[in-house]
């Protein structure tokens, strides 16, 4: 029997009004894309919630990391408001 395929999806974007923060969020989706596990998580700046990001990733899947990278969209300062990764992996059972 083949082993199931998952979807990590993670993004992490920040509230632009005034004093906002970041806004964390874990997706788990199996190849039918049903999704098996969502979390969300605030936090005060972009470090923290990606360092949450990856406790999610080595607690949840058999991977260590996940590569976040930056959307279009920047603010006042030229900085990235919007980080999205994506990683696959098999059920290790």
């Amino acid at each position: 029997m083949p082993k199931k395929v998952f979807t990590f999806d993670a993004r992490v974007a920040r509230n632009m009004a005034k004093g906002g923060g970041w806004l964390a969020t874990v997706r788990i989706s199996n190849d039918q894309d049903d999704v098996s596990d969502s979390i969300t998580s605030a936090w005060k700046n972009a470090s923290a919630a990606k360092k949450w990001v990856k406790e999610q990733v080595q607690k949840l899947t058999p991977r260590k990391s996940v590569k976040l990278i930056a959307g279009p969209e920047l603010d006042d300062k030229d900085k990235p408001t919007r980080f999205t990764g994506s990683l696959t992996y098999r059920d290790p059972k």
